[in-house]
């Protein structure tokens, strides 16, 4: 699910100074009212009374209580590990009561300074749970940074230590911290790690949360059968173990998962039971994730309106908490949602609340953020500014998912498995391993394709309306553009324009040809994208019916004296959705032909060409021998070509008829 949406969890193991302190504190964990009780016979007096007086409230959880009786203790003179305890007492009961990870983070920091410099047992237990509840606080503030030095220091300490839980609860925090920031294979080294420890421990919630990162690795590596087992199997521990926002957790994970799928009841039911889940919880983080899991199922369903609504309760809620990472996802949902109603004004407000600094967003918050402002800028026609933020954005996207070590997840999956005993559910894991090998390899082929092409990438130099110019990418650019945008809409077409200059040029000379063709290069923008390739214009239309209008204006705009081809492809019919950057230099090829059957036919002039498929991709478009194949597709009525207006497919099965 959301990665910024983790839980704050408490850490109420404490170790303390004394063995006598110690069993106090079991104590009053164990029945924190008789400590209230036994406080009316006899009052506190002492700093170290005070604090286990507010050590019951705050297991009670009576937070203004807590606070009241650790600030008292304060003021007793506590000794210096006596006085951490409090701070760090006094951070827990804002971060986890309050949600003021802002106030939190000022109390550890004041722990950690009065802590004297010995290595005592007592004191190295206490460094350790100040160190954890930095890491969450940190986490929560999206400094991964901060909180990735946190655990890591927290965990030098419980190796130093040998304490085993200490040791077993910094791998899963750093595992999950690496999970969160897409670096799979340093995740796995810490859950394969921790999975046996937990084991040997006999910790069922440790056990429940590796399960858990787990479906959230299978989910970013879009294998959602796979997720929603773990997910399903960490929700049932979760459940026995009584734990309301953890199996909440997992719950809107599952429905994330259920909603790729396409699964909408059944998403929209696990949902509900999430949010029910969150209420009775009182999470507010569990409240944000289940408003923004069901606002993404409106928008699936294509209720916008309902979408907003969701998502602007979850961010102001949000924007309540000292979590800037969560406040700053909401917003960009919503940047999405106000894209998507074409009210572009609010989404830039998003986007720039979202991030007011973007190279300090976490790596999926900044590519999520240009993504949505390249989409934007297409939208307003800043066309070279979104060309250079997808550009970035397809950067990001390539570092992130180019990690081998993916693979070795299955690994981790196995010793869960065999850890809980399920059988079955390992059978099936085996059974779609080599699935999910061959869809990891192909993958990384197509990212080293794409960071080759990105390699690629060059600019021209046009001139805009007032005489400045400005630079626009070449044909792989373009095409790299296009087949982004033919995987992710139904509708798009090509348009070309083919103004030919031998005859102009021999007639007005070079200057005046140069300023028709700049006349014609000013209405070229009114397509998403377009480039110019050896005297072609190829331009990105999002509807046939915008094609046609943009063909008849662009071919009006050029002088009567130019002969002017131009041609209208169907994208998806001509190459469906298995496509590639080659399939588009099959097309220049395709139009080229189609030219030479016209003038075969008899026809002169301009020649304005139409396609239309009768079945899906009609030839392969990487043959070698190309021509062969679209006389092949022509001939057998796969392909059928129009040259204004006459067929030339059925002019060419006719003559074959007569052969």
């Amino acid at each position: 699910m959301r990665h910024a949406l983790s839980i704050f969890w408490v850490l109420l193991t404490f170790s303390v100074q004394a063995a006598d302190l110690t069993q106090l504190m079991q104590q009053v964990k164990a029945n924190p009212q008789a400590q209230l009780d036994a406080q009316l016979t006899q009052p506190a007096r002492t700093a170290q009374d005070n604090f286990l007086l507010a050590y019951s409230h705050y297991v009670l959880k009576n937070k203004e209580a807590a606070l009241e009786f650790s600030n008292k203790a304060m003021t007793l003179q506590p000794d210096t590990e006596l006085a951490g305890r409090i701070l760090l007492m006094q951070a827990l009961t804002y971060g986890v009561f309050y949600r003021d990870t802002a106030m939190a983070i000022e109390k550890l920091k004041l722990a950690e300074a009065i802590l004297p410099e010995q290595d005592t047992a007592t004191l190295l237990s206490l460094r350790m749970d100040i160190l954890e509840s930095f890491a969450q606080a940190y986490n929560q503030q999206g400094n991964a940074e901060l909180a990735m030095k946190a655990a890591t220091q927290s965990l030098a300490l419980a190796s130093k230590a040998a304490d085993k839980q200490r040791l077993l609860d910094s791998m899963i925090m750093l595992g999950r911290l690496h999970l969160q920031n897409n670096n799979l294979s340093k995740a796995y080294q810490y859950f394969k790690s921790a999975l046996p420890l937990a084991s040997e421990m006999g910790d069922q919630q440790a056990i429940a949360s590796i399960s858990m990162r787990l479906g959230m690795a299978y989910q970013k590596l879009e294998q959602h059968e796979l997720a929603l087992q773990h997910f399903n199997q960490a929700a049932g521990l979760y459940q026995q173990l009584d734990s309301l926002s953890a199996q909440a957790n997992a719950l809107i994970n599952s429905g994330d998962s259920q909603l790729v799928l396409k699964q909408l009841d059944k998403a929209k039911a696990t949902y509900d039971k999430a949010l029910k889940l969150a209420v009775e919880s009182e999470d507010p983080y569990m409240l944000i994730s289940a408003h923004v899991s069901l606002s993404e199922l409106a928008l699936e369903q294509g209720d916008l309106d309902q979408s907003e609504q969701l998502l602007t309760k979850a961010h102001q809620l949000a924007s309540q908490l000292s979590a800037q990472s969560i406040k700053a996802e909401t917003a960009l949902f919503l940047a999405n949602v106000f894209i998507k109603k074409q009210n572009y004004s609010s989404a830039k407000l998003m986007l720039a609340e979202a991030a007011p600094e973007p190279d300090k967003l976490a790596a999926y918050l900044k590519r999520k953020h240009l993504a949505l402002s390249a989409e934007l800028a297409a939208l307003e026609q800043q066309w070279q500014q979104a060309y250079q933020l997808e550009k970035t954005a397809n950067q990001l996207e390539v570092a992130e998912l180019n990690d081998t070590s993916k693979i070795q997840l299955d690994n981790l999956q196995s010793s869960l498995e065999l850890q809980l005993q399920q059988e079955k559910q390992q059978e099936l894991h085996f059974s779609q391993q080599t699935q999910l090998k061959q869809w990891l390899w192909m993958s990384l082929m197509l990212l080293a394709l794409t960071v080759f092409a990105l390699l690629l990438l060059l600019s021209k130099q046009k001139k805009n309306r007032s005489g400045a110019l400005i630079q626009l990418p070449q044909w792989r650019s373009f095409t790299e553009l296009v087949l982004h945008h033919h995987k992710a809409k139904t509708q798009g077409h090509l348009l070309l324009v083919m103004p030919m200059q031998t005859h102009a040029l021999l007639a007005k000379g070079l200057q005046q040809v140069r300023a028709d063709l700049e006349a014609l290069r000013a209405s070229l923008d009114q397509a998403l994208f377009w480039v110019e390739q050896d005297q072609e214009f190829w331009l990105y239309c999002t509807s046939e019916q915008h094609a046609a209008e943009l063909q008849q204006q662009l071919i009006q705009s050029l002088p009567t004296d130019y002969q002017t081809h131009s041609a209208i492809l169907p994208l998806h019919a001509l190459l469906s959705d298995r496509s590639c950057q080659q399939d588009f230099d099959a097309l220049r090829e395709l139009v080229w032909y189609s030219l030479y059957l016209a003038e075969q036919q008899g026809l002169q002039g301009a020649i304005r060409l139409d396609y239309q498929c009768h079945q899906n991709r009609p030839c392969a478009w990487q043959t070698e021998q190309l021509r062969q194949d679209l006389f092949n597709a022509i001939s057998l009525g796969l392909l059928e070509i129009q040259a204004n207006g006459v067929s030339l497919s059925a002019k060419l099965q006719r003559q074959l008829a007569h052969i």
